[in-house]
């Protein structure tokens, strides 16, 4: 039988997990949180922190800044997150803080730095000329609530600029000696803490004066008329007037090793651009002494050779460059012969600096080598030439050259160049001697020379010998000539086999590593320098060999 709904037992209606904890909550008389009280949260902000300055300055006010803008940040944060308004106030330590020259509010987001920038003329007019010390700080506010002020942090601001610095008389000097200088403070005005100076092409150097503006410099002078410039700066460091002079020296009273162009006795690398990668100019790497040199040369062919008025660095363009004393001087002086084009049997002669400095081609300082004058019997020009030093005996105080001349008719031939009594003059004779291979295939073979230093103060010439075809490489030294016979004598070492066989490097001879054993440098595509260190030389068997190889960087 079915019963009516009116007689079912009524059902109860579910209760959720969330209504049953509010029954028993408010069963033990505990008060339910409101929505808006369980979400809104009302914390004040932090106290401001971590502040300093650009330029960087020390809170505890030891630091004292230029002439400039300067920076303010803190670190601000608030529990409850979001921006924040950001209050900075600046006012000098000798007035009261109701005094501020700065006082502005920015906004940043809780947890980042606040910045504030005080530009340097609201700074000057309050400096008011002279160095004053300033107070600053912080605090960060919500729509509800200010904290307190941050740490008070001090620092010192200079709109000072001193005047032109006194420069004293320079004593007597010599190229590559170092030169102590006084300096002294200006007339009047801003007494300087310090003095920035620069000799000629040199990098800039800071000196500390004492209280009263006095400093001494030490400048070694790099060629025989130097410029000296000194600036004042501020205990702020800001720079002041410049005083520059003139310092005269005198050239080194000893002779530059060979191939030394820099003045520091080691020899260097010198090079012609316009070829291997390097643009146009004469391009001087300084060696190091240990075999390599540095890899960034300077163009010391800047001026020209003093063929043109207008002086260029492609004026050596096609030219073949080396180096020796062909003035008579201590300094070593550059030669740049043309063996073919438009200036072929051709070349000039510059007198050296002896400091690295660009070559300076004028009236005196260059001499000319005429066409025609290197000619060979057969009216033939060189085809190479290099440094030959004393080897034909003559004692003239300058160098002689050595060469390869010859044509197909007639054949090639080494050629020793003995110099006369003035820089440029030159007598060619044909030296009775052949190759290493014993034939007189002298146009298949490079030659590059260098200078050995040999007893009491003379020297000898050391030649390699090349085959870029074979890649012979020998070595003859002690290079001896009879101008009457044209007899050669020498002392003779197989150096290597199979070097740079087929490639086509410019070479130059040096002893690069001071071992007193002629090593090569040779400079390739890409501005690539291989140096190559020759120990153990031997009458029958190839000497051992020691590669570094570097890169030219140009500016």
């Amino acid at each position: 039988m079915h019963s009516s709904s009116s007689d079912r037992p009524r059902r109860r209606p579910a209760v959720t997990a969330a209504a049953a904890l509010g029954l028993l909550i408010a069963a033990a008389g505990i008060a339910q949180p409101t929505a808006a009280s369980a979400t809104t949260q009302d914390n004040p902000p932090a106290v401001p922190t971590s502040l300093h300055t650009s330029p960087v300055t020390s809170c505890d006010g030891t630091t004292i800044v230029g002439d400039t803008d300067v920076y303010l940040y803190a670190k601000v944060s608030d529990p409850d997150g979001g921006t924040l308004g950001v209050d900075f106030l600046l006012s000098r330590r000798d007035s009261e803080p109701a005094d501020a020259i700065a006082e502005a509010q920015v906004s940043a987001a809780s947890g980042t730095n606040a910045v504030y920038i005080i530009r340097k003329d609201r700074l000057e007019s309050a400096a008011g000329g002279s160095i004053t010390e300033f107070d600053w700080k912080v605090r960060a506010s919500d729509s509800d609530h200010t904290s307190d002020w941050s740490t008070v942090c001090h620092f010192s601001f200079d709109p000072t600029h001193p005047g032109t610095p006194v420069i004293a008389e320079p004593g007597a000097s010599t190229v590559g000696q170092p030169l102590g200088i006084a300096v002294s403070a200006p007339s009047g005005g801003t007494v300087p803490t310090g003095y920035r100076y620069q000799l000629n092409a040199g990098g800039p150097v800071n000196v500390t004066a004492d209280a009263s503006g006095n400093a001494t410099i030490t400048v070694t002078p790099t060629s025989q008329t130097n410029i000296l410039s000194v600036t004042s700066v501020s205990a702020g460091g800001n720079y002041g007037e410049t005083a520059t002079i003139y310092i005269i020296s005198a050239a080194p009273s000893t002779n530059q090793a060979d191939g030394d162009l820099t003045g520091d006795n080691i020899p260097d690398l010198v090079t012609v651009g316009a070829q291997n990668g390097l643009p146009s100019g004469l391009w001087l790497a300084p060696g190091t002494g240990e075999g390599d040199v540095s890899a960034s040369p300077t163009d010391i062919g800047v001026n020209g050779n003093g063929r043109n008025s207008n002086g260029s660095p492609s004026d050596f363009d096609g030219s073949t460059v080396i180096t020796g004393r062909f003035t008579g001087g201590a300094e070593q002086d550059v030669l740049a012969y043309f063996p073919n084009g438009m200036y072929a049997g051709t070349g000039m002669i510059i007198k050296g600096n002896g400091d690295g400095s660009p070559l300076s081609p004028v009236s005196g300082n260059s001499f000319h080598i005429q066409g025609g004058s290197l000619q060979d019997m057969y009216g033939d020009n060189p085809v190479q030439l290099a440094n030959a030093g004393n080897t034909s005996g003559r004692n003239t105080g300058l160098p002689d050259l050595i060469g390869i001349s010859g044509d197909s008719a007639n054949g090639y031939a080494l050629n020793l160049y003995a110099s006369g009594f003035n820089a440029g003059l030159y007598f060619p004779i044909t030296l009775n001697a052949t190759t290493p291979d014993g034939t007189a295939d002298w146009n298949d073979w490079t030659v590059a020379t260098m200078q050995l230093p040999g007893a009491g103060g003379g020297s000898s010439t050391a030649m390699f010998l090349w085959n870029k075809s074979t890649g012979e490489l020998d070595l003859w030294e002690n290079l001896a000539a009879d101008p009457e016979t044209g007899d050669l004598t020498y002392t003779a070492y197989p150096v290597a086999t199979e070097w740079n066989t087929g490639a086509a490097p410019n070479l130059q001879a040096a002893d690069a590593n001071g071992d007193g054993v002629p090593d090569l440098w040779a400079v390739s595509d890409g501005g690539t320098v291989t140096t190559d260190l020759f120990t153990d030389l031997s009458s029958t068997t190839p000497a051992t060999v020691t590669r570094i190889t570097g890169t030219l960087t140009t500016p």
